[in-house]
C-alpha cells in the first residue's frame, strides 16, 4: 500500500471544492451605481464603498462582515490599501434583524482624496472591522472611483 496515494486525491478533492465555491467571473467588481461606487458581489455593494450624499460629501460604508453592532457604536477602521494605512472613525447602522451591521465614516470630498487616489490605484484594500479583516480586491477601482468624482465633485 502506498501511504503518499490519498494526498494526490485529497488535494484534487480540495480544489474541486475550491472551484465549486468559486465566484462565476463577472460576479465580483467594481462599479458604479447612482451616486454610489464600491465593489460589488452578485449585484449588491459588500465590503467597501462610497456614496455621495450631497455634492463633495462622501461617506464611506464598510459592510458584509459578520457582525451586529450597537447602532450609532462609535469604532476606528483602519483601511490599508498596498501597504499604505488610513484610520477611520466610523459608527455603526444597524442594518436590521436580518442583515448585519455596517460601518460607517462621512466627510467632506476634500478629506478623501488620499484614500480615493490610493483605491484608483492600488491593488487590494484590507479592512479591519470589529468581526475580523478582509480583503478588498480593487481590479476595475480606477474607472469607479473617477467616475465616482466626477459625479461627486
Amino acid at each position: 500500500m502506498n501511504k503518499h496515494a490519498p494526498l494526490p486525491i485529497g488535494a484534487a478533492v480540495l480544489v474541486a471544492a475550491a472551484l465549486a465555491t468559486a465566484a462565476p467571473a463577472g460576479a465580483q467588481n467594481w462599479t458604479v451605481s447612482g451616486h454610489t461606487a464600491g465593489l460589488t458581489v452578485g449585484g449588491s455593494f459588500t465590503g467597501l464603498s462610497l456614496t455621495c450624499v450631497t455634492r463633495g460629501r462622501v461617506e464611506l460604508a464598510f459592510s458584509g462582515f459578520p457582525a451586529h453592532l450597537p447602532a450609532g457604536g462609535a469604532y476606528t477602521v483602519p483601511v490599508s490599501v498596498d501597504g499604505t494605512a488610513f484610520l477611520f472613525e466610523a459608527q455603526a447602522r444597524d442594518g436590521g434583524s436580518r442583515d448585519f451591521s455596517s460601518l460607517v465614516h462621512a466627510a467632506p470630498m476634500a478629506e478623501m482624496t488620499t484614500l480615493l487616489d490610493a483605491l484608483a490605484q492600488g491593488r487590494a484594500a484590507e479592512v479591519s472591522s470589529p468581526a475580523g479583516r478582509y480583503v478588498v480586491p480593487l481590479a476595475g477601482s480606477g474607472r469607479a472611483v473617477e467616475t465616482f468624482r466626477q459625479r461627486c465633485g
